[in-house]
């Protein structure tokens, strides 16, 4: 059963800071477009990338956000 929310199929929900980098992932920026708005490092970016494909078993970047378009939207 698949839902649609925030929260991954093992519980765990994205963070604010997930969910802001989930909206910029889905605007269409780069890794190095999103440090740069929000102050932190590529780097960073892409552990939480990582960590939110793994909390939301998505296979890879475009799955991950169909899979949350309402996180987008809210």
């Amino acid at each position: 059963m698949s839902t649609h929310n925030d929260t991954s199929r093992n519980g765990n929900a994205l963070t604010q800071r997930e969910k802001e980098i989930l909206s910029c992932i889905a605007q269409g920026l780069s890794s190095k477009q999103i440090a740069g708005q929000l102050s932190i490092s590529p780097n960073t970016v892409a552990n939480h990338r990582k960590n939110m494909l793994a909390k939301t078993a998505s296979r890879n970047t475009y799955e991950m956000v169909s899979r949350n378009l309402n996180i987008i939207a809210d």
